[in-house]
């Protein structure tokens, strides 16, 4: 049991990762639109994430109850193991894209790169010029 459920989670962790970039993504590819993504794959993967979630805590129990299964701990180990080289080789792969995107951004943002310069200062006078009212505390 805690097998099943180490596997089904790291499977619904994995799609949440290979999915993400489809919901930061400002046009999703030609084969999806946002509410096929946001629906049909968030729920399939709350539901993988919730069955795996119940296998493990029913594997937890039964370990309690009768003493580890060695064996059901050597397979969850493996499992954990290679979920966490699947995530470093996403994230690896990953990071070259969000940062050729995040220079892309800046470019395209005067005075992103500034943070409160004159840049900011412009955009939060907004289009008549005037200064922003103050925010007031509550």
């Amino acid at each position: 049991m805690l097998a099943t459920g180490g596997l089904l989670v790291s499977i619904a962790l994995l799609a949440i990762a290979l999915v993400a970039p489809v919901f930061r993504s400002s046009n999703p590819p030609q084969w999806t639109t946002r509410g096929w993504v946001g629906e049909v794959v968030t729920i399939s993967i709350v539901c993988t994430l919730a069955i795996g979630l119940g296998y493990l805590g029913a594997g937890v129990i039964g370990a309690v109850r009768t003493g580890p299964d060695y064996l059901d701990l050597g397979l969850l180990a493996v499992v954990l193991f290679v979920s966490v080289v699947i995530w470093r080789k996403l994230r690896a792969r990953a990071r070259p894209n969000a940062s050729a995107a995040d220079e892309r951004l800046h470019s395209q943002i005067p005075g992103s790169r500034e943070g409160h310069g004159a840049g900011a200062r412009a955009a939060a006078r907004g289009s008549t010029g005037a200064p922003a009212p103050p925010h007031k505390a509550a």
